[in-house]
């Protein structure tokens, strides 16, 4: 997320020499001064040389996996024959596989029995959304052959799309093969054996975890694990399975497995979901040497879906469906309906949608709306408004942004606005032209803008233009756009970072509507995905929760929609394919119930007041007629709470809209509050929310060790509070014990990365788990 200049190739290399802060005049004040307290720097230490190994394994046999032929007519791909002909003008053919890499790949090897045509084979690789590409050879001589490629510098491959800065992000997915036209005879018919990488990884991490689940017919949710072995050798190692609902631990289990060398196997696990929302399987693995990054996957119930909803234009509540992605498949008018009575059901009342310039308009003055009519009377059809995306160009009028093109481009609005001009009242000229989805200078944005804004105006005067739909908060973009002059009635921004900071936030949306006139803002991205080496799967629910909270809190945002609803893809390793927060099958997710809960809790609520709650706790009121709901999380870490609500009758809920376990008290209810996942307090009255003071501390001294030292876990409790015995990760042993904390004993082969000691702890009825965060950082000695 960092820019970098000066010579520079985009990498990082450690360590620091410089740090500086640069104060930049992009604000109404022009003087002042800015006090720093304190500046951290953290980090992590990349694994050394003697921390990593090399392997090379098989990661597809061809004939054992699910390659598409890419075409064009007249080839075709059967498990593992590739045969075709170049026809005409015909250049290049391809499969495709888009399969994430284990490791930092240093070579790839593809064995094929060749035909000896004389064509070139040539790789894809994809990172991130840049793609790169290498030629592995010719087929020159008949028979079998193995064509080897680097891949520990990639600036040896082309590199093109996304970013095309030519900067490495991992992890690297294999895309496709391509055969490209370089013989004399046109045919080919070749054999492919065997795709394998040479590949780094850390010697303690040798072992990648791979969740999955499945519904069954009879409502039991199927936990699956695949354990990827990097070791040349077996592996037998333990496998723990946790499993949980949204409150709280259900059940655990264990089992003995062994990892074939370079291969994989499956653990799983058999649970029925009962009344449970939300059901979470947490899979830990661990053996001699070894102890592999804990993986969790979750899924969620199908509420119940409204009869007949209703449009409702003032709710704020959106997700971008992207029903437009289902066109040119079979399936497509049944596959939307489900997606609508999904979201529905979640009370979604909004979508974003493309309507591709290339889809409608493929050919000049030749117009196909019969896809894009049945995608929006499916979705009005379940009480959900269509705002329309109009981007971006067609095969037969390309970049760059000339005058011409723009001319074509808004022939191209005033046939949308005219077609849907009744049913769909918001249009969002371009998407994120701040950054590459824009093919050309920036001030030329501006440009487009207010000729679409007068072809928008000119054939419905009540229709809303959004504009600038920038990526990020950028404010430069912005600002440039509106001292242009560029008109539009709403301001759209899709904020993604890091981490959700919530009061920072808040303040940035409130800046940038004063930036452009105080004129409504839209949302109309935002997310975190949940791939492995993200969030988990829980995780990404509180952020879901959180980000439409906060947005609505801060009093400058009309409208949020998150990005997006349906997974776009399923290789666990790629962030890109893991925002949604339903899968591809539309089996939902934890996030879709914490979507679910705020949907028909806040959908037309307002804020009405911020709690002040200290403790590291964050709250706030929103008002709805004569209902009240207040919302509360805890910031830093799971904790014990004991609030006051100032009213007899209100219902605690979670994230998924189940009750809260809770100890209620005379004039207080305990209960926890798990790390960035809000509870719901809802009545019909009055609300006051107030915090006493904690009736439990727990603590990890230090928070940092170094394998083989000693750390201690202590813990401070009100009399109603019950400590157990915490529950260590493996191979951690207890030296001492006394009543108010345990000291644990790190091994000496424990590997870097975060642990979690879970200390038990009941108060009433409620029986529930404080986890306690320990770091593990290696030994560095230096000459």
């Amino acid at each position: 997320g960092w820019t970098h200049s000066w010579g520079g190739d985009g990498e990082f290399k450690h360590p620091a020499t410089r740090f500086d802060i640069l104060i930049e005049n992009r604000g109404g004040n022009h003087q002042g001064e800015l006090y720093i307290d304190e500046v951290k720097w953290l980090y992590s230490v990349p694994p050394t040389t003697s921390e990593m190994a090399v392997a090379t394994y098989a990661e597809s046999r061809f004939g054992e996996d699910n390659w598409r032929c890419e075409g064009p007519a007249g080839w075709r791909y059967d498990r593992n024959r590739w045969c075709g002909r170049f026809q005409g003008e015909q250049t290049t053919a391809g499969i495709h596989l888009g399969r994430s890499i284990l490791g930092r790949p240093r070579a790839l090897r593809l064995t094929v029995v060749s035909d000896g045509s004389g064509h070139e084979l040539r790789a894809v690789v994809g990172s991130h959304f840049q793609a790169f590409e290498r030629s592995l050879g010719t087929l020159d001589t008949p028979g079998e052959q193995t064509l080897v490629v680097p891949m520990r510098d990639m600036r040896t491959w082309e590199h093109y799309a996304g970013e095309n800065d030519g900067i490495v992000r991992y992890p690297l997915r294999f895309e496709r093969l391509l055969l490209k036209r370089a013989g004399a005879d046109p045919a080919v018919d070749i054999v492919l054996r065997k795709l394998e990488f040479e590949t780094e990884y850390e010697i303690a991490r040798p072992v990648t975890l791979v969740p999955s689940v499945k519904r069954r017919d009879d409502g039991t949710a199927e936990f699956a694990v695949a354990l990827r072995s990097l070791r040349e050798t077996s592996t037998p190692a333990l496998v723990r399975c946790v499993i949980r609902d949204s409150s709280g631990v259900l059940e655990l289990g264990e089992g003995r497995i062994t990892v074939p060398p370079l291969g994989r196997t499956e653990y799983r696990r058999e649970v029925a979901m009962g009344d449970h929302e939300v059901l979470e399987a947490v899979f830990t693995c661990d053996g001699e040497g070894f102890a592999a990054r804990p993986a969790s996957v979750t899924i969620a119930r199908d509420p119940e879906v409204p009869d007949e909803p209703a449009i409702d234009s003032d709710s704020r509540v959106g997700s971008g469906l992207y029903l437009y992605r289902d066109h040119g498949q079979s399936n497509a008018p049944a596959q939307m309906e489900r997606m609508c009575r999904l979201a529905a059901a979640a009370g979604v009342k909004w979508t974003r949608e493309e309507l591709n310039w290339r889809l409608i308009e493929p050919r000049q003055g030749e117009f196909d709306f019969e896809f894009f009519d049945t995608m929006v009377e499916t979705a009005q059809r379940h009480g959900i408004s269509v705002y329309g995306l109009l981007c971006y160009s067609t095969p037969w009028c390309q970049p760059p942004i000339t005058d011409e093109f723009i001319e074509h481009y808004c022939r191209y609005v005033r046939a949308m606005v005219g077609r849907y001009g009744e049913r769909i009242k918001y249009w969002e000229i371009w998407n994120e032209p701040n950054i590459f989805f824009w093919p050309g200078p920036k001030e030329r944005y501006p440009v487009l803008l207010k000729r679409a804004y007068e072809t928008v105006k000119a054939v419905d005067p009540d229709a809303q233009v959004l504009g600038c739909s920038t990526a990020g908060i950028d404010t430069t973009f912005i600002q440039m756009v509106v001292e242009q002059g560029a008109p539009f009635d709403a301001l759209t921004i899709h904020p993604y970072r890091h981490d959700l900071n919530t009061h920072a936030f808040m303040n940035e949306l409130r800046a940038v509507r004063e930036l452009v006139g105080g004129r409504d803002v839209w949302i109309t991205e935002m997310g975190w995905p949940s791939h492995i080496g993200g969030l988990s799967e829980r995780e990404q629910a509180g952020y879901v929760a959180r980000t439409y909270i906060a947005a609505l809190a801060s009093g400058a945002v009309r409208s949020v929609s998150w990005y997006d609803f349906r997974e776009d893809g399923a290789d666990p390793f790629y962030n890109e394919h893991h925002f949604g927060l339903v899968r591809g099958d539309l089996t939902p997710k934890a996030g879709y119930r914490a979507l679910a809960t705020v949907g028909s809790l806040l959908g037309s609520t307002r804020i009405e007041s911020e709690l002040e709650l200290g403790d590291g706790l964050t709250g706030f009121v929103f008002a709805d007629g004569s209902r009240r709901i207040a919302i509360v999380w805890s910031d830093e870490a799971t904790q014990v709470v004991r609030l006051k609500f100032g009213a007899d009758d209100v219902a605690l809920l979670d994230f998924a809209g189940m009750p809260v376990p809770c100890l209620r008290e005379r004039d207080a209810t305990m209960l926890r509050l798990e790390r960035g996942l809000p509870i719901f307090i809802v009545t019909d009255g009055p609300l006051h929310v107030g915090v006493q003071p904690p009736p439990l501390r727990i603590v990890a001294e230090p928070t940092r060790v170094h394998p083989g030292e000693t750390v201690r876990v202590q813990w401070q409790c009100a009399t109603e509070l019950t400590v157990g015995r915490p529950t260590c990760p493996s191979g951690w042993k207890q030296v001492d014990a006394a009543g108010d904390g345990v000291a644990l004993l790190v091994p000496e082969d424990a590997p870097r990365g975060g642990y979690g000691v879970d200390v038990p702890v009941e108060f009433g009825e409620v029986h529930t788990v404080i986890p306690v965060r320990v770091e593990v950082v290696p030994v560095l000695l230096r000459g």
